[in-house]
């Protein structure tokens, strides 16, 4: 009974700390520091939170879109797209071209890595392509300040005092469609990162990797400043709408709302509940004990043996031999209730006497033997020769 209560209270507290990791982001953290999504909702280490207020330091008005890209309210931008962490709609993916067509801006940040099954805003649809410039794996919250390589940007007024870009783990192919009339705007070893071109009316400002623009590079990256200088070119005075609607969040649902849709019903999503449930597995089986406490050892306590022989080796080296075998025999005496005067030859004759008895057994006669050694004889072989006599003596 007292297991089962103990593994009910254990999934408890499982339950309890997971409740407390996806009920974070309604805190002051904004988000765990593995959350994968960059929403201007989450404040860990991938999210864009930081790039948001940069903005808004800057004077540069922002705000957010929650509603699908179709379907729903007209579409108004510039419209910044992050990596987004839902799958846009086929319905969302081409309403979204035909608004750029139109005239509409859109900054976009890709998502998708090379040799992946891309099911985000169309790159084909952009005239783009992707491919690696550097390792593009898994980055985890503390590695997150050295993954990716170094861009140069290129000449231009939006450029201009930025220098290098860090972070990219991605570039945009040479023979991407989009290029053939496409600003450079940084570039890592000939392979564009960073590019600026028309479709139609329109105009596309896109980034072939998000890293550089999340919370944990933002300040080393300087993708701040060129991310803020080509905002602003692009809206005129008009605010910067970031898409927070394809990372969970839609208009009513919150913050809390977002993140559940986002872990229950995206991939993404699952993969980041599964790393938590896991973290928190191995915190409870670090700290959980199983089975009762180890008793203490029991106190190692010295036979009696032990102690005559630590006293036989104390009297030995002070020279007290005469003194150890008269101890000795009194003790003996006073067990048996005799007494025998302190004196060699009075103490010798009380040995004989106890040898010579008729009812007398080894143990007397190895302790008169030894006895005549005197100061000679070995006082733990007379300490066990007393004892065995005294018993003998009982005995009869």
């Amino acid at each position: 009974m007292r297991s089962r209560r103990e593994l009910w209270m254990l999934l408890g507290v499982v339950l309890v700390i997971l409740a407390l990791a996806i009920l974070t982001s309604r805190g002051k953290s904004g988000g765990s520091a593995f959350d994968p999504r960059p929403s201007t909702y989450v404040s860990g280490p991938f999210g864009a939170r930081a790039l948001i207020e940069t903005l808004r330091e800057l004077k540069l008005p922002v705000a957010r879109r929650m509603e699908p890209l179709a379907d729903a309210g007209e579409l108004e931008g510039p419209l910044a797209v992050l990596a987004p962490s839902m799958d846009p709609s086929e319905g969302e993916v081409h309403a979204l071209a035909e608004w750029v067509r139109q005239g509409g801006t859109l900054i976009y940040a890709s998502r998708a890595s090379s040799g992946w099954r891309d099911h985000e805003i169309a790159l084909d649809t952009l005239g783009l392509s992707l491919v690696p410039v550097t390792r593009d794996t898994l980055v985890m919250a503390m590695e997150v300040r050295g993954v990716g390589a170094v861009a140069t940007t290129g000449p231009g007024r939006l450029t201009e005092g930025v220098g290098t870009v860090e972070g990219f783990r991605r570039g945009f192919a040479r023979g991407s469609r989009a290029l053939r009339k496409a600003t450079v705007l940084a570039s890592t070893g000939g392979t564009p990162v960073v590019i600026d071109f028309r479709v139609g009316k329109g105009r596309v400002i896109a980034w072939s990797d998000a890293l550089p623009l999340v919370n944990g590079r933002l300040k080393t990256s300087r993708a701040a400043l060129l991310f803020a200088r080509t905002a602003t070119d692009a809206a005129h005075g008009r605010a910067v709408w970031f898409d927070e609607y394809h990372h969970g969040f839609e208009t009513g649902s919150g913050v809390m709302g977002g993140t559940l849709r986002f872990l229950f019903g995206e991939r993404w999503g699952h993969a980041a509940l599964q790393v938590t449930v896991a973290l928190l597995g191995l915190l409870l089986l670090f700290g959980r004990r199983f089975g009762a406490p180890l008793p203490p050892p029991p106190v190692r306590r010295r036979s009696p043996l032990e102690h005559v022989e630590a006293l036989a080796g104390a009297y030995q080296q002070a020279g007290a031999r005469d003194t150890a075998r008269r101890l000795l025999l009194a003790g003996m005496a006073r067990r048996l209730g005799r007494r025998v005067a302190h004196t060699p030859a009075a103490e010798h004759e009380m040995i004989q006497r106890l040898a010579a008895h008729p009812t007398a057994g080894g143990a007397a006669r190895q302790l008169e033997q030894e006895w005549r050694k005197g100061r000679g004889a070995n006082l733990l072989a007379l300490s066990r020769e007393v004892d065995r006599t005294i018993e003998e003596v009982r005995r009869t």
